[in-house]
């Protein structure tokens, strides 16, 4: 049995049990098998693998004659983790984590003062204004943040910037000026763009746009990552350009991400069709497809199918969502979303598949990567994380 579709089925469900969107039969599923996982978890120091899988058979034999109502397809999906890897789930804590690993440490040895404790990131950005002025977005900014040349910015209470074009007539090639929202390390926001395009931008990352769209076509600037709802224009196309990609789309769902530090850009498509050009190749998109290419505009465009787009935007579902992913990159996300700095020099080849809600605090990640064993992390006063060699 492929392990990865045993984890994407129940991933779906977790995800929907943490979000309030579960059925009365996959809660029952979700909570019957956290309670066979409790009695699991004694054994995991042991690491015994076959007496593991010998007792997930016998509890997930019960689960299944308590949940008549699950198909049989899916209920037999979720049986066995075929790579015999331990599987904890930590619900009562809003964690979800399947670890891939050869041996399990039951406790962690996580070294960090609990008043070093780093919180999860929130809804801030920095808007600069055409003038240069900087305005702060967060909880405390006011309502109403600019009104003037025919173009009124607002805010939401739930971490909105949204632009409203009130005259048209002020506006033409010659002088639409920009904007730019730029999110901090540990900040994220969202911008409803004078076409009503909506913008998701991550932690680290940056929207340069016009007030407002004119022209044959709309253009817009980021760095990083960010998910795009494109307002639909057949006669305005979208452009998103991104170091040295552009992304044409007439009206579609889309993520972009490209970080500087991760050494590639990837384009996932949800919805429609986009064009995803640079110097050395051009793609077209269709749903559940990826383009990937390296930084340089020199670099070939790959073109990725049958991609989970789950994955891809978990974050902006609220979620750290991993897939066979390797530590460095997990780190990577973790030192964006926590303001935290990293310590690269000791990373062990370790690959994780599963979920963790983004509203977690900083040591509750961590203890569920030390649940890998060999693995063992310091946070110090100056908010730097270092993986400690196995031996210490």
């Amino acid at each position: 049995m492929n392990p990865f579709h045993y984890k994407k089925d129940i991933q779906k469900i977790i995800e929907r049990y943490l979000f309030g969107k579960a059925t009365a039969e996959e809660i029952l599923f979700v909570e019957e098998y956290y309670k066979f996982l409790g009695k699991a978890e004694d054994d995991l120091s042991s690491g015994n693998v076959d007496e593991i899988q010998k007792l997930e058979e016998e509890n997930f034999k019960a689960i299944q004659q308590k949940i008549a109502s699950f198909k049989k397809s899916k209920t037999i999906s979720f049986y066995r983790y075929a790579s015999a890897a331990a599987i904890l789930i930590l619900i009562g804590s809003g964690f979800y984590f399947f670890l891939k690993t050869d041996s399990i440490s039951k406790t962690s040895n996580l070294t960090v003062n609990k008043h070093l404790d780093v919180l999860p990131g929130t809804d801030k950005a920095i808007l600069t204004l055409a003038d240069g002025s900087k305005i702060v977005l967060d909880e405390k900014t006011s309502a109403n943040i600019s009104d003037k040349d025919g173009i009124k910015i607002t805010k939401t209470k739930d971490g909105q910037l949204v632009y409203t074009v009130l005259n048209r007539e002020n506006f033409d090639k010659k002088n639409v000026s920009y904007n730019t929202i730029q999110t901090p390390k540990g900040g994220q926001y969202q911008v409803i763009l004078p076409d009503g395009t909506k913008v998701w931008l991550n932690a680290a990352s940056s929207l340069k746009y016009p007030e407002a769209f004119v022209g044959n076509q709309r253009s817009v600037v980021l760095t990083g990552e960010a998910y795009f709802e494109v307002a639909k224009n057949k006669a305005m196309p979208f452009h998103v350009k991104s170091l040295n990609q552009d992304v044409e789309v007439l009206g579609t769902h889309f993520n972009i991400n490209g970080y500087m530090d991760d050494e590639i850009i990837k384009t996932t498509l949800l919805e429609g069709s986009v064009k995803v050009s640079n110097l050395k190749s051009t793609r077209i998109l269709k749903p559940g497809e990826q383009a990937v290419a390296g930084l340089s505009g020199n670099s070939a465009i790959r073109l990725v199918t049958d991609v989970d787009t789950d994955d891809e935007t978990a974050w902006k579902n609220g979620l750290f969502q991993f897939n066979d992913s390797d530590l460095k990159i997990i780190l990577s996300q973790l030192e964006r979303w926590y303001d935290i700095k990293i310590d690269y020099s000791s990373i062990p080849n370790k690959r994780y598949n599963g979920m963790v809600p983004r509203k977690s605090k900083l040591s509750e990640v961590l203890k569920m990567l030390e649940k890998t064993g060999n693995i063992r992390f310091e946070l110090k006063e100056n908010r730097q994380l270092k993986v400690l060699p196995e031996n210490q």
